[in-house]
């Protein structure tokens, strides 16, 4: 229960930076999805009823706030954290690399979920080639926003909590130091 108002706490936060503090500073419809991270970092490290269960809500959520499509966050949100588990029990979890390699394929897979929903769903023509243009982008605002948070949370871990682990973090190295 504790892990889960965490996992609240923390995307309450993202979606605050996301939704207010971001547009402020990157002019333009482009801005990372923080919430594509937190729920790539929890399909890695939760176990898969609360993880669903956690991932579709908080798509509700930023539905609720930020969308203008009911559900949609939902669906894209559960589709990435459910393709993350189905290769959890192959990869090695505790890989910092992999997690960035990961939020790469899941900004991709995120992409080709809203086109096809989107397609499927509304009358308006064209949904492919607007999300296709804006992909490479984003990809490199996700991989860019990953990579700082990875730093920025090892670094807090080193800081205030040097006996405490964190999982996915275990195994600090010297790559992700200040």
């Amino acid at each position: 229960m504790n892990r889960t108002l965490t996992y609240l706490a923390m995307a309450g936060i993202a979606v605050v930076l996301q939704t207010v503090l971001l547009p402020l500073v990157l002019q333009g419809y482009y801005k990372p999805d923080l919430l594509l991270i937190l729920v790539i970092y929890l399909g890695l490290h939760e176990e898969p009823r609360r993880g669903c269960l956690l991932a579709y809500f908080l798509g509700w959520c930023y539905d609720g706030v930020a969308g203008s499509y009911p559900g949609l966050n939902g669906f894209l949100l559960l589709g990435v954290f459910l393709a993350v588990r189905g290769i959890v029990t192959r990869v090695n979890t505790e890989s910092s690399p992999l997690l960035l390699v990961l939020v790469l394929a899941g900004t991709i897979l995120q992409s080709a979920l809203a086109a096809f929903a989107l397609d499927f769903f509304s009358q308006a023509a064209g949904i492919w080639p607007q999300i296709a243009w804006q992909l490479p982008v984003q990809l490199l605002l996700n991989f860019i926003a990953a990579f700082a948070l990875l730093r920025l949370s090892v670094w807090l871990q080193r800081t205030f909590m040097p006996r405490k682990t964190l999982p996915g973090l275990r195994k600090l190295d010297s790559r992700y130091e200040s």
